[in-house]
Formats: structure tokens, sequence, C-alpha cells
């Protein structure tokens, strides 16, 4: 299994840096936009695993709303605001067609409408966070920060893997998630805060020591929040791992559970704070 998620990370990682630092925006937002919908798929693959009607209905009205969520801002369009409009046009279109289609093809209204609020909750953590990535970029700095939210989510998601298995004993919430121990969940925010560092000084040296590390510690409380999530949902579907996308590291939501939390949280910050 480390094998498996070395090699895949040994092709990940040098692909997406040059996404990230030397592909223009239009290619990130395709290669984010498209992370997304696949995100909104496979949740709807689990969510609906035998209900094909409600797959292909949620399911490509998710993928609606991320398109839309995707060009916010990137150019695509002559006209400015039709950039804009569009994020606003995706989620209408996600919310009236769901709710025609509870109306209309629904007999069971009431169940209906359940179905429709689980699959909100996947296009909206799967398509809708993760699209902060786009707009983070597009941000003073965004690649620098975008590597930053990456790194530190990578460094604390190796470092609770070793520290959890060398000395967890204690669990953290077993009823989500057996193997997460409360060792590994600090040795997840000290991989953060060391990442951080680097971060500070390589790539943002802009940043305050001070600045920086509660960044990276509140990027590690998030990533795991995000991560026991995704926990939630698998359990409440049945599912070991969201899919099998990447071999060793299991489906697209179980490689983007950590990222989704902090990115948010990093692109409000930038954007609102600095």
């Amino acid at each position: 299994m480390l094998r498996l998620r070395l090699a895949t990370a040994a092709v990940a990682i040098p692909t997406l840096l040059a996404l990230i630092l030397w592909a223009p925006i239009w290619g990130f937002a395709l290669f984010v936009g498209t992370a997304a919908s696949l995100a909104v798929v496979e949740y709807m693959m689990l969510a609906f695993a035998e209900r094909a009607r409600e797959r292909w209905v949620f399911g490509t009205l998710g993928v609606l709303a991320v398109l839309g969520w995707a060009v916010r801002g990137i150019g695509v369009f002559e006209h400015p605001l039709l950039d804009q409009e569009l994020s606003h046009a995706g989620l209408a279109v996600l919310i009236a067609g769901g709710l025609t289609w509870v109306l209309l093809a629904r007999a069971d209204f009431e169940s209906g409408l359940l179905d429709l609020g689980r699959a909100l909750v996947g296009v909206l953590f799967g398509g809708f966070l993760l699209i902060h990535f786009i707009w983070l970029q597009m941000l003073p700095d965004g690649p620098y920060w975008v590597i930053f939210v990456i790194m530190t989510a990578m460094a604390g998601d190796s470092s609770g893997y070793f520290v959890g298995h060398a000395i967890g004993r204690h669990k953290l919430i077993p009823r989500v998630s057996p193997g997460k121990t409360i060792e590994g969940s600090l040795g997840i925010v000290g991989g953060n805060l060391i990442a951080g560092a680097i971060a500070k000084l390589v790539l943002l040296p802009q940043l305050g020591w001070s600045e920086v590390l509660a960044i990276a510690a509140v990027q590690g409380l998030l990533g795991q929040v995000g991560d026991l999530c995704e926990s939630v949902m698998k359990r409440t579907y049945g599912a070991k791992d969201s899919g099998k996308l990447f071999p060793g590291h299991g489906g697209i939501l179980d490689r983007i559970d950590s990222l989704v939390f902090p990115v948010a949280g990093v692109y409000y910050y930038v954007a609102l704070c600095r």
C-alpha cells in the first residue's frame, strides 16, 4: 500500500506543481473544475449506489453548478459580468432544477426532498469548496498560497500517518474513523507547522512567523474536520473508500477531504484580511 502511494505521489506532485506555477489560469481552472466534477460524480455513485436515475439527475445538475463556479473571473468570456453571473446561474440551476425534479418526477416528494438535500451536501463539499483553489490562484501571490495549502496538508497527512502508526494508542472518534488516534491528530498539526515554517522561508517570506504558524495550525484542524466529515459520508453509505481512481489512495474524495476546508479558509483569509 505504501509503495502504491509513493508511486502515485511521484507522478501527481510534479504535474500539479507545473499546473500551479506555469499553466494559464484557464488551464488550471480546467484541471480543478474537472477534479471537482469527478468528485461530484463520485459522491453521487456513493449516495445513490443502486439508483441510476438519481445519480444522473443530481450528477448532471451538480456538474453544471461546478462549471459555473469554475469559470468565475477567469476571463473565458468577453463580457466581464458573464463570468461572474454564470457562477450564480450554476447554483440557481442546481437548486431550481433539483426542486423541480422532486416536484414533477417524485411521487414520494418527502423522500425526494431528502435525496436533494443529500445530493447538495456532495455538490457543495466536493464541488463548491474545491473550486476555491481557482479563486485562490487568482489572488496576489495566489500560486504560492495554493502550494502552501497543498504542502501543509500533505505534510500533515504524512506525519499523522507515521506518528499514528508508531505511537497511536487513544482513539479520536472511533465510530467515525476507527484507525485515527489522538496522537496521530497531534502529529498532523506538527507536520502542518513544519510545512508552514518551510513555506514562510521559501514561498511567502512576507508573512510573519506568528501569522504563518497560526494559519498552518488552523489548516491542520480544518483538514482533519474535512477528513472526518468525508468518513461520515462513507460510513453512512457503507463504503471503505470513495472510489478507486488513485491506486493506493482511494477515490478523489479521499484525496481532497483534507484540502477543501483549508483552501476555503485560506482563500477568505487572503481575500479579506491581506
